[in-house]
């Protein structure tokens, strides 16, 4: 089972009218960027998973995987679910097969050193619980 997130009408994001980006995404869960061309892309919502087939039922389009599987069917399935980037958890290398494949098929990557329970959590934080995606919680 996955944990999926949509960008709604409460939390920081919808509070301010801004969307959250992938810029956004990327320094909550202190990412290293492997490939993204629109740091500025809007993101629509969160599904964490390591299933492929759970992210296929559960994500809608403009969303980011967050997963620990490491291979191209990640990439591939980001793509047929129409997702906005993948962020590697787990603090695992990126395979060179699969920056390759993300680039052609324009799908943005970012890695990162958080485990994926950290990382879905901190992205939470970011659309609705109230953080401003240190991981520090602001008081209201």
């Amino acid at each position: 089972m996955s944990d999926t997130l949509h960008a709604g009408t409460s939390g920081p994001a919808a509070a301010s009218g801004l969307a959250v980006t992938l810029a956004d995404v990327g320094a909550a869960v202190d990412a290293d960027t492997v490939w993204c061309p629109d740091p500025g892309l809007a993101v629509a919502g969160i599904v964490a998973a390591d299933l492929m087939s759970d992210v296929l039922v559960d994500a809608r389009p403009g969303f980011v995987l967050v997963t620990g599987l490491m291979n191209v069917q990640v990439i591939r399935t980001a793509a047929i679910a129409d997702l906005a980037a993948v962020v590697f958890a787990r603090g695992k290398p990126v395979p060179a097969e699969v920056v390759d494949l993300a680039r052609q098929m324009n799908m943005p990557v970012f890695a990162s050193r958080r485990s994926l329970f950290e990382a879905a959590g901190r992205l939470y934080d970011v659309f609705e619980g109230g953080s401003d995606g240190s991981g520090i919680r602001r008081r209201a």
